[in-house]
């Protein structure tokens, strides 16, 4: 589905019009009604997303949902993707795990999560 139809399928549940959203965070209506058109040169800022679905007063879901169509991926793996880019090897990490099973996935962050946990005892009997 796309973010437009996803955008009018969620505003037609809370029983909105377009003209009601676009009053409600101050945006112009045709640009609005663009957006719900799939009549747009590039896809919705966060922001934008995020004054709509409050104004919408959407549920995480919806907004996630929101934010997939619109290609903006959820905020921590936002910030995530900024460490990665500094580092490397994160990307990399990130890269390769993607392919591996959920249940080796499951392994390999008990093992690094024991790992931390290791770390930061240690530097806790010194306090």
């Amino acid at each position: 589905m796309s973010f437009g139809k996803t955008l009018e399928r969620i505003r037609r549940e809370k029983g909105m019009t377009q003209r009601e959203v676009a009053q409600e965070i101050k945006m112009d209506y045709s640009y609005f009604s663009r957006l719900e058109n799939d009549k747009f040169d590039s896809q919705p800022t966060r922001e934008t997303i995020e004054k709509i679905a409050e104004a919408l007063k959407c549920s995480k879901e919806q907004r996630g949902e929101l934010l997939n169509e619109a290609g903006r991926i959820h905020e921590d793996m936002e910030k995530v993707a900024r460490i990665a880019s500094k580092r490397p090897e994160l990307g990399q990490l990130f890269q390769a795990a993607v392919k591996l099973s959920p249940e080796r996935i499951d392994e390999i962050l008990k093992q690094v999560k024991a790992e931390v946990e290791t770390k930061r005892k240690p530097k806790e009997k010194d306090k």
